[in-house]
């Protein structure tokens, strides 16, 4: 049996950690081996803005032992991401630069939403009741050392996705100095929590309920598996995490390292890590709380597992990318008729020409989001509409996409609206090159489609396109008179035909 030995780092903000895996197409991933190291980069990062150098030749050294131990282990190939203590230091990418003159390792820095994103791929290869809790109504609450994101899923749907600066460590730095000005330091972080998890449940909760927390952080797990309540590792009752609470929260660090038998670097964060949970868990109205087991090096290798096609996806996540598009779109009272037909065109004009234009899967989702997205501005003004809809993409917190590809669902909205094709250096937030080329041919395809319903009054109910010579052929199914929808795509065919050098001609479907 044929099998990859492969390695995935993670640069904590409270620990840098290895996991070695084996991967074969018949057995799937198995971790054979698992080391850490705890150094907290993140008390530099939280509190100064970046990790001095003591710290930084701290983690050289560290990383230089699992290079070594990864030659042990024969890895062909590893990943190794730095999370928001190395990300958001000034000095990252000199830090970066140090790591990979000192021991030959690149470390990758991705955004949040990617992250977060790796996170759920593993949460969902590792519980086998995953489509089941996210049918019930869950939210995944996955807490780092700096930083906290919450999603919500109900009826197997993402509703919604937000990200908090209320990591454990990032908590317990901001307000280190304020423990010996109080006898009741609890209260302190009680306050400085509850702000951001009430503000989070006054705008995106709306009074809704969800039956279970799935919790992915070292802090959750600890506390299941000391007070499981039904024999299971990852599982426990509201009830019996109620009873606990007030006893870790009145006992001191050393006192709940020896105690729970957890490692003293866990126990200086797990007061407010369980203040976090506990308010979570009383504005969700959870009942059952399970520890998800998983860790970002579990979601690096499931990610390239399922790109390297040893693995099927446990889930499928595109489809959780546009429901939540759907949410935004809702949340904004864009018109649903007209975002829905606009969709429908661009998705069958897609159809009809990807294999010519250079286009996938990928692109198709991205014009999707475009499609849908594309009207919400108007809620904030209806004069540059177009502009706040990307501004409203811009802002948005898209777990699954990265940076740039945000910027091209952004820019495709943008971009729809201009009568002649925007040059890439004319761009507010610059596209890579190849991504440039993306959004243009999204942006064609939109603009096509927005044109097709510019009385906003759906008249043509369907699409199909052939190819005649130089021309792009759109017949429309529709009993009504398309007049103003044809001189309205007459006026949009320069754009189109620019960049993919057919024209498209709008006609009616004979009967």
């Amino acid at each position: 049996m044929s099998y990859k030995t492969l390695a995935a780092i993670n640069v904590g903000s409270g620990e840098v950690s290895m996991k070695i895996y084996e991967i074969s197409r018949k057995t799937g991933i198995r971790e054979i081996d698992y080391v850490r190291y705890y150094i907290e980069l993140g008390s530099d990062t939280y509190t100064k803005g970046y990790i001095e150098y003591d710290l930084v030749r701290e983690l050289c050294d560290v990383l230089e032992r699992f290079s070594m131990k990864m030659e042990e282990y024969k890895v062909e190939d590893y990943l190794a991401l730095g999370s928001s203590a190395l990300i958001e230091a000034s000095n990252c990418e000199l830090i970066v630069d140090q790591i990979r003159v000192r021991t030959g390792l690149e470390v990758g820095t991705i955004d949040n939403a990617q992250q977060r994103f790796l996170l759920l791929k593993s949460v969902a290869r590792g519980m086998e009741n995953f489509e089941q809790l996210i049918r019930d109504g869950t939210a995944i609450v996955d807490m780092g050392s700096g930083s906290l994101q919450i999603t919500i899923y109900d009826d197997g749907k993402l509703i919604y996705t937000q990200n908090l600066k209320l990591g454990s460590l990032r908590i317990r730095e901001i307000l280190a100095d304020l423990e010996g000005q109080t006898d009741n330091f609890v209260n302190v972080m009680e306050d400085y929590i509850g702000n951001y998890i009430d503000t989070f449940s006054r705008l995106f909760m709306h009074g809704r309920k969800v039956r279970h927390i799935i919790a992915v952080g070292e802090e959750m797990e600890s506390i299941v598996k000391i007070i499981g309540s039904d024999g299971r590792k990852n599982f426990m009752e509201r009830p019996a995490f109620d009873a606990v609470c007030d006893s870790v929260l009145a006992a001191g660090e050393e006192e709940l390292s020896v105690k729970f038998s957890i490692p003293y670097e866990l126990a200086t964060v797990l007061k407010p890590a369980i203040i976090v949970y506990r308010k979570i868990i009383e504005i969700s109205g959870a009942e059952k709380i399970w520890a998800a087991g998983c860790d970002l090096c579990d979601g690096m290798i499931v990610d390239y597992a399922e790109k390297q096609e040893e693995i099927e996806p446990a889930h499928y996540f595109a489809d959780d990318i546009v429901s939540y598009a759907r949410t935004i779109a809702k949340r904004y009272d864009s018109n649903k008729e007209h975002t829905g037909n606009v969709e429908k065109t661009a998705l069958a004009i897609f159809d009809g020409i990807k294999k010519r234009a250079g286009l996938d899967p990928r692109d198709r989702m991205l014009l999707q989001m475009a499609c849908i997205l594309h009207d919400c501005g108007k809620y904030v003004n209806m004069l540059g509409g177009t502009d706040y809809s990307c501004d409203i993409v811009r802002a948005t917190e898209f777990v699954g996409l990265s940076e740039q590809e945000k910027r091209i669902v952004a820019d495709t909205i943008k971009y729809n609206a201009w009568k002649s094709v925007p040059k890439l250096s004319e761009l507010k937030a610059p596209l890579k090159r190849m991504n440039y080329i993306r959004m243009l041919k999204l942006a064609a395809i939109l603009r096509l489609a927005n044109g097709m319903d510019r009385s906003h009054k759906q008249k043509i109910r369907k699409v199909t396109t052939t190819f005649k010579e130089k021309e792009l052929i759109i017949r429309a199914d529709t009993i009504y008179d398309i007049t103003l929808e044809q001189s309205t795509i007459e006026n949009k065919s320069h754009f189109f035909e620019e960049i993919y050098g057919f024209k498209p001609v709008l006609r009616m479907k004979r009967r």
